[in-house]
């Protein structure tokens, strides 16, 4: 059965790369450019894991990670940055993200952490 990743940030080339890159190790990817969007994907469909950066324009990637545990409290997400946020990574953390990585980051961390969340279902 092929894991089903919902891949979240408003960059398109961040989406663009990042859903080539785990497609070719066999994923299935469904991506979203915002948060509004990615509640929207994760109130509808499964997905294994969520991938999601934590600073988005609109909701950002830790309001959208709690909202999201309202519907689906067991959700597995993974949160990147690419800034020095400590206080949105603080929080990630303490609302139960599997890893915090900060960006760039290499696809092996990326699928380190993936199993890490895997092996929590």
């Amino acid at each position: 059965m092929k894991r089903r990743i919902l891949l979240v940030d408003d960059n398109e080339l961040f989406l663009d790369s990042a859903r080539d890159v785990l497609e070719s190790e066999g994923y299935t990817v469904i991506t979203a450019e915002s948060g509004e969007e990615a509640l929207a994907r994760v109130r509808a469909e499964h997905f294994s894991v969520v991938i999601m950066d934590i600073k988005m324009a609109g909701l950002s990637g830790v309001a959208t990670f709690i909202e999201m545990k309202k519907y689906r409290p067991g959700i597995r997400v993974i949160m990147c940055t690419a800034h020095l946020m400590e206080d949105l990574i603080r929080r990630a953390e303490e609302e139960g993200a599997f890893a915090v990585l900060k960006k760039p980051f290499s696809t092996e961390v990326l699928l380190e952490a993936m199993e890490r969340a895997f092996r929590a279902e």
